[in-house]
């Protein structure tokens, strides 16, 4: 099963330290059921097969890499994919990653679900960031985009940064690549308009 199981994945980051403690992998999957009004990645709603890539391969990837302390499961919606990442996660926690995972569902929801494999990807997960954005409640917090959302620390891991949660606490990353600039993190829009404008200038006076 494992050799024949793919994620559907809409991007990829190999080094961010704005998703999750320490510097990070980070995978964003593609289809999301919530679309939530305000969502920063609506391109990562719809479902549709983006870009499907074998778990195995996927995980020799990530273990190559140097200096990251683990992976950051975003989206999209991660839970609709719970099967592939629960296998690839079972894979990274062998060589010591730690695994971050956000979800549109609360945690009370997840624990409602029927799909097996939810609980089996809850279970290898060290920090679970739950909840739907809320545009009403848009607040630039750690890891979180709205104050309904909750971080759950399910492992001792990363237990010294429970104090810092709940303070006010803005990071932006963005990379510069051949395919354009990726924008991550606690995004300020005022920031993202301005560049978009400087960058739609630049193109314009070629």
């Amino acid at each position: 099963m494992l050799k024949k199981a793919k994620l559907n994945i809409a991007s990829q980051l190999v080094k961010s330290v704005v998703n999750g403690p320490g510097t990070r992998y980070v995978i964003w999957l593609q289809g999301c059921p919530f679309k939530c009004p305000g969502c920063f990645n609506k391109k990562f709603q719809p479902f549709f097969n983006k870009n499907l890539v074998n778990i195995e391969t996927l995980a020799k990837k990530i273990l190559s890499v140097e200096g990251i302390e683990g992976v950051t499961y975003t989206g999209g919606e991660p839970m609709v994919q719970a099967e592939p990442l629960y296998y690839l996660s079972s894979i990274l926690k062998k060589y010591k990653r730690t695994i971050v995972c956000y979800t549109g569902f609360t945690m009370e929801e997840l624990e409602k679900h029927k799909d097996p494999f939810t609980r089996k990807l809850i279970s290898l997960v060290d920090i679970l960031i739950d909840g739907r954005f809320q545009e009403d409640k848009k607040a630039h917090l750690v890891w979180r985009g709205s104050t309904n959302q909750k971080v759950h620390f399910l492992s001792d891991v990363y237990s010294d940064f429970q104090p810092s949660v709940h303070e006010e606490h803005s990071q932006m990353e963005l990379v510069i690549g051949e395919k354009g600039i990726t924008y991550t993190g606690t995004v300020k829009e005022e920031i993202i308009n301005r560049l978009n404008q400087l960058i739609n200038r630049r193109e314009i006076e070629k």
